[in-house]
């Protein structure tokens, strides 16, 4: 057993500062497990979100030692550091605690029409298997992406590599009919895909480890050539 000083970014209304508590961690003791023992035995004001608890629905994606991560996913003792710093997603705007409003977020992923806009035929679309595009599926919307994106923390239009990841798996289905319509809105020069600057960020914190940089270069190539 490790004992381990937890610093969380509290805030209300007009206020934002540093509380610290102490908590002892097993070794398979996940920053989320910490969470739920702050709250149950120290402070039951803390807020934060969480629902699957196992790596699958992205809601307890929070800041962990400035890095966005799953807090479910992370345990403290893989940290390798005494102290944890928690706070909420950057480039999101704060509700309470750890708490943010996937709001921007989700105004971006609207905008590529993320829905299937099928047109009717006769025949039946033939979908071939495709490993690659099938893993660019397992997005989860927890938002890592876009806190970790350099770009969109000082260009607020732009999509955020989900939104280009999500429209990415519509203009590659073959029973789609809104492709001129998303490549449109991904040429955007201030908004699209030529934003970004190949960070990486997106890539490297996915935790469902999908190359949503090399979605993006994807798109690039097929605009150059269109």
């Amino acid at each position: 057993m490790n004992s381990y000083q937890v610093q969380i970014r509290r805030s209300s209304p007009g206020h934002s500062y540093v509380r610290s508590y102490h908590v002892t961690s097993a070794e398979r003791m996940t920053v989320l497990d910490a969470l739920f023992r702050i709250q149950a035995e120290q402070d039951s004001s803390l807020a934060f979100r969480c629902a699957c608890r196992v790596g699958m629905c992205g809601t307890c994606a929070m800041s962990i030692n400035r890095v966005p991560r799953l807090a479910c996913k992370t345990r403290i003792s893989a940290l390798d550091s005494p102290v944890v710093t928690l706070a909420p997603l950057p480039n999101f705007p704060v509700i309470h605690d750890l708490v943010v409003s996937l709001e921007p977020f989700f105004e971006q992923w609207k905008r590529i029409r993320p829905a299937l806009r099928g047109s009717p035929s006769d025949t039946l679309a033939i979908i071939l298997p495709d490993p690659d595009i099938s893993r660019k599926r397992d997005c989860i919307t927890c938002g890592i992406c876009y806190a970790a994106c350099g770009v969109k923390a000082s260009h607020a239009d732009y999509l955020g590599p989900a939104a280009i990841n999500r429209a990415f798996l519509r203009v590659h289905d073959p029973r789609d009919s809104a492709r001129q319509q998303r490549l449109k809105i991904l040429n955007d020069e201030w908004s699209g895909v030529w934003r970004c600057h190949t960070q990486f960020n997106c890539t490297a914190l996915c935790p469902k480890k999908i190359d949503l940089t090399e979605t993006i270069g994807r798109f690039k190539r097929t605009l150059l050539v269109s």
